[in-house]
């Protein structure tokens, strides 16, 4: 086969066979690294002979160097400080001191075995540093821990990535500048240089970003191309400090948060996905059993003494006078696989090694002894791990705990009603930082995200309990897309959400409050004090209460929601508690009760609405003439919004306004409207205080509903006092 034919192929089949082995790892919630290990193997020289590295030539380290440069750009991107600064003193010592320890009793360890310069066994040391989430977010899936344990593996595998690679790339730095009298003075070189360009990048990265010199649609793809571009310029400059360039240009990016950064990381996190396959499968591909057969007596020493030394040592001195029991510290201290971003910086390392006239140490020894640790831990720790939770009791039960999306008023409150008589957590989630602020202020669980991506949220150990969900968003359509993803999790079942009145019922979950308004209205009316959430009393006997008003029971510490679903309102038993909400009317009505009837005689719609602002400064005399005038005059150029059959509406915002009121003007004689085949008989005049826009709409609509019904579009225009025009209109 022609050698660039064989190349080609080659690069074919590990991104295909990258991809594939990827999904069905995630398909059956095993270590990525597993399945990739084995393919690699099986696909290389030493069994098929399907991949063939060699195929590429002198092309070969710049693929590599470059998807290395891509997934530690992505790595820097996800370390949040702000996570590590909130995390808990645990995860913080396993961070810091445990870093030290696993990096430095590591070296000594290798030393003590073999005997190298120590210069190159800080180097080898420093490469087994990082767990990452690639191995332990499948691994916590799969043996559901409880969730303090899996929180602490959780957040030191995400966290920790960009920290190992960092004292792996300043160890790397000094190896390779440790050759003559000048050795100090070229590290701390490309240190200062990768760093210093790495930070200017990132900045100037972010900063086109922010300021929108790059269309949104361009935003993913600049962003992926200036990693790029900030590696192979630094490498320009000085040889082999790039990696830290794009590391430090992935944290500078990530710390500056700008506003599509979600949308950065999601892009960044799938085409990393497809670099780790194709990237792991060529450096396996590239191994020999030769390596690990010469690896040896000495080699089996070494990975015990780091499985069964350093690893212990150093949770034993990070969950030092913690309340941590012994069965947690005895797990933490027995897990900790190692993944993706250790055998790519091996095999990178070794390969950049290997190129130097009088390499320090032995560049094969790097991934012989880095990948022996991969599967020693994967294989050895990661499918012990289910029975060893087992056996010290750390297995959490069964999800039941509900995820409320919407931390509004209406969410919070029910939270805070529900939270101390509901056996299981209740959790909020939200995309607005000021609503969740709230719900944390009122001591609730809330957290800033995107329902929407279920499957990322329950790689979470914050959300590891839930069992149901419940989307409270305005938007009916976006709550049947969150049941759909949440149901693909949980189970249709287990999945609600408010949905409008109108339509039958959804097939991808349980519809519930429906007849209720929008939840932002009642979280409105909540706030303003126009409806009250009340959990009531456990029941002895008979229940006489309206279940028009039912929102959930709770039973035995289980929740229960009524749902269209149901072919009958689930019937309240004894002992059981029901959480009620008390209305003291549709916003319109509200908004009637505070106005009043007027007759008006006009001869033309700018009579007619000469005569609403008239009758609006009768009752609210503080409002601007001139402000209504100017607003009616608007929107007469558009003429009334008409529902048909002779009534209209107008509406207006005004500053001065403290609440919200509805004028109804009976047109005596009816006003003719061009392009209506009957004249207005029957006019709303709605006027809400500026910013009020969800009562506002929600009175809009209320009017919309009342209008479209004959029964009481008759009764509306039969009406003779604003209470005969509120009985017309009421549900």
């Amino acid at each position: 086969m022609k050698h660039d034919t064989a190349a080609l192929l080659t690069l074919c089949l590990a991104v295909g066979l990258g991809a594939i082995l990827t999904a069905m790892s995630r398909r059956w919630r095993l270590p990525t690294i597993v399945l990739l290990l084995v393919g690699g193997f099986l696909f290389g020289p030493q069994v098929l002979g399907w991949i063939q590295p060699g195929s590429l030539h002198e092309l070969f380290t710049p693929i590599i160097s470059i998807a290395v440069a891509i997934i530690l750009f992505e790595g820097g991107l996800t370390l949040q400080i702000q996570d590590f600064l909130k995390s808990s003193q645990v995860i913080r010592r396993l961070l810091t001191v445990g870093v030290l320890i696993t990096w430095l009793v590591g070296a000594f360890a290798i030393w003590l075995v073999f005997r190298w310069e120590v210069s190159f066994c800080l180097l080898a040391g420093s490469l087994v540093i990082v767990t990452g989430p690639t191995v332990i977010v499948p691994l916590l899936k799969r043996i559901q821990l409880t969730s303090r344990v899996a929180s602490i593996l959780h957040w030191e595998g995400v966290l920790i990535d960009a920290i190992g690679v960092f004292v792996a790339i300043l160890c790397f730095e000094w190896v390779v500048g440790n050759e003559g009298g000048w050795a100090l003075g070229r590290f701390l070189l490309r240190v200062a240089t990768g760093m210093g360009i790495g930070f200017l990048g990132g900045w100037l990265v972010s900063l086109a970003i922010r300021k929108e010199w790059v269309p949104e649609a361009l935003v993913n793809g600049f962003t992926l191309a200036s990693a790029v571009l900030l590696f192979g310029l630094t490498e320009l400059i000085i040889a082999e400090a790039g990696l830290l360039t794009v590391t430090v240009a992935g944290l500078v990016v990530g710390w500056k948060a700008p506003l599509q950064l979600k949308e950065i990381r999601a892009f960044k996190g799938e085409i990393v996905d497809l670099l780790i396959g194709a990237l792991f499968l060529l450096l396996v591909a590239r191994l020999e059993w030769r390596q690990f057969i010469d690896f040896g007596w000495a080699g089996l020493l070494l990975l015990a003494m780091i499985l069964f030394i350093v690893r212990p040592l150093s949770v034993l001195v990070c969950t030092s006078g913690s309340d941590l029991q012994v069965k947690e510290k005895l797990f933490l201290g027995w897990v900790a696989p190692r993944g993706i971003v250790a055998a790519s910086m091996a095999s990178l390392f070794a390969i950049s090694l290997s190129g130097q006239e009088n390499p320090v140490g032995d560049p094969d020894f790097l991934e012989t002894f880095t990948y022996s640790v991969i599967a020693a831990t994967v294989l050895v720790q990661g499918f012990s791990a289910g029975l060893v939770a087992k056996v010290l009791n750390l297995r959490r039960p069964q999800p039941t705990g509900w995820l409320i999306i919407g931390s509004h008023a209406f969410g919070r409150q029910l939270a805070g009603l529900l939270q101390p008589v509901v056996t299981p957590p209740l959790v909020l989630v939200d995309t607005n930082a000021r609503n969740i602020a709230r719900a944390k202020a009122d001591g609730l669980e809330a957290f800033d995200a995107d329902a929407l991506e279920a499957d990322a949220m329950m790689d979470r150990p914050e959300f590891a309990t839930i069992g149901s969900v419940l989307a409270l968003t305005d938007n009916g359509e976006l709550n049947e897309l969150i049941m759909q993803r949440w149901g693909e999790v949980r189970g249709r079942s287990n999945v609600h959400a408010w949905r409008p009145s109108t339509g039958g019922a959804s097939l991808r979950g349980r519809d519930v409050f429906v007849g209720l308004p929008r939840p932002s209205v009642l979280s409105t009316e909540l706030e303003n004090g126009e409806a009250r959430l009340e959990l009531s009393e456990p029941i002895n006997g008979h229940s006489n209460r309206n279940e028009s008003d039912l929102l959930a029971i709770v039973r035995q510490g289980r929740l229960i929601m009524p749902s269209r679903q149901d072919e009958q309102a689930l019937a309240p038993k004894e002992g059981d508690r029901l959480l009620l909400l008390e209305r003291s009317g549709s916003s319109l009505q509200k908004a009637l009760k505070r106005g009043k009837f007027f007759t008006l005689k006009a001869e033309s719609i700018k009579d007619l609405y000469q005569g609403l602002v008239d009758q609006a400064l009768t009752v609210s005399p503080s409002m601007s003439r001139n402000d209504l005038a100017t607003d009616l005059e608007n929107q007469s150029r558009l003429f009334p919004s008409m529902l048909g059959h002779g009534i209209a509406i107008a509406h207006v915002y005004s500053k001065q306004l403290t609440a919200r009121i509805c004028l109804f003007i009976r047109a005596e004689p009816p006003v003719e409207c061009e392009g209506q085949s009957e004249p207005i008989r029957s006019l709303f005049f709605v006027l809400s205080p500026t910013g009020d826009a969800e009562g506002h709409l929600g009175t809009l609509s209320d009017i919309g509903s009342a209008g479209r019904d004959v029964g009481r579009r008759d009764a509306i225009h039969a009406a003779a006092t604003i209470d005969d025009v509120v009985n017309a209109t009421a549900t």
